[in-house]
């Protein structure tokens, strides 16, 4: 437990320097040409590896490279998929979702969770916004995830986008332009 919350805590550090330097404009990227299929799939074996008991299914398209910069595009897949995995039953499962098409790569993160509220997918992106009631929030977090993704994605030429998954849950879309 003191391994896990010291790893914990040095995730919400590395979290809060990045978020500053990305606004600051301190973060200088370097980006070079990425197997993003490749990345990907290694973030999603890794999660198998932690959760093993969960459901994990993908589909990816091989072979999709962007030009980006490896540990952001790392931070933005992880936060992603943990995401989908805090905030769904332990027995329903995720879905990770690669394609390319012309004009447009888009990676998905499904799930089947609570989802999120009218008013409150206004405020997902913002920095330190966290879903639900301070009181009854049961979820670890700090609200810095979603605000990275957004900036990552900004900083790639993309956007994130977040709709509802039927009949419940959520469908986190990250599109990159081609």
């Amino acid at each position: 437990n003191t391994l896990h919350e010291a790893n914990r805590l040095n995730t919400l550090c590395n979290n809060i320097l990045l978020a500053a330097q990305l606004d600051g404009g301190a973060y200088k990227a370097t980006k070079y040409e990425i197997n993003f299929s490749d990345l990907v799939e290694g973030c999603i074996d890794d999660f198998i590896g932690r959760y093993p008991s969960r459901k994990i299914e993908a589909n990816i398209i091989e072979q999709i490279y962007i030009m980006g910069e490896e540990l952001l595009l790392q931070m933005l897949v992880n936060n992603l998929i943990e995401n989908a995995l805090k905030y769904s039953p332990k027995e329903s499962g995720i879905k990770i979702v690669l394609q390319q098409n012309a004009t447009i790569i888009v990676l998905q993160v499904i799930d089947k969770g609570i989802g999120i509220t009218d008013e409150e997918k206004k405020k997902i992106f913002e920095k330190f916004y966290r879903t639900g009631n301070e009181n009854t929030r049961t979820t670890k977090g700090t609200g810095l995830g979603l605000y990275l993704c957004k900036k990552i994605m900004q900083g790639h030429n993309g956007y994130i986008t977040m709709t509802d998954n039927t009949p419940q849950g959520s469908i986190f879309a990250a599109n990159f332009s081609v």
